[in-house]
């Protein structure tokens, strides 16, 4: 083939190489405790998982909530953007008993995933006595007293500091917690064709 020729053709290869969609890259990974909230002095366990990861924008995150001693159960967010909130408030909870969140009979505690796309953070404290840990200006929507899930006007790490502080002044054996950061990836498209990779054959 001649120059011309090649240099006619070598647009078109590219173009139909640049239509070719790389393989999307695989999502992170959950990762346990991030946060390193647990505590160790504690005599008991808490533990915080998923029945579904990937998550995915849109969908609940059916979150499964473990303790090993009776307790109020407190269950916080961060997500990918850094906004934070609480989901479950000083819900008592027995030894060993197992809540599911969003829990499957209740209609008005429900929680859909936004975006941004990335990794969203669970928080699970449990204390022996209601945790008070916060006070009416740092919750953005309480203006909407029939909204079950609070929104605050925290940073994820002004979130954090709280929590710490907060539990450093309990007793050791009266409070344990555990995070989780979870992967959050783009709703999944139910007509999505294939696209497929075409070479051009010089000869």
């Amino acid at each position: 083939m001649s120059k011309i020729g090649l240099s006619a053709v070598f647009p078109i290869i590219m173009a139909l190489l640049g239509g070719c969609a790389a393989p999307p890259k695989p999502p992170a990974v959950a990762v346990n405790d991030p946060l390193r909230l647990g505590n160790p002095r504690a005599a008991f366990v808490v533990n915080i998982q998923t029945d579904r990861e990937p998550l995915r924008v849109g969908n609940s995150p059916q979150l499964s909530l473990r303790t090993t001693a009776n307790g109020y159960m407190n269950l916080y967010f961060i997500n990918p953007s850094g906004k934070t909130g609480q989901l479950l408030t000083n819900y008592p909870v027995q030894a060993h008993e197992a809540i599911a969140f969003p829990p499957t009979a209740s209609k008005k505690l429900q929680y859909a995933l936004t975006p941004p796309t990335g990794m969203e953070t669970f928080i699970l404290v449990i204390t022996h006595q209601p945790l008070n840990l916060l006070n009416r200006r740092d919750i953005s929507n309480v203006k909407k007293p029939r909204t079950a899930i609070a929104e605050f006007n925290l940073s994820g790490p002004q979130l954090i500091n709280r929590l710490r502080d907060a539990l450093r002044r309990w007793p050791p054996s009266a409070w344990n917690a555990d995070s989780v950061q979870l992967p959050l990836i783009a709703p999944s498209l139910r007509s999505e064709a294939p696209r497929r990779c075409c070479v051009m054959k010089l000869n």
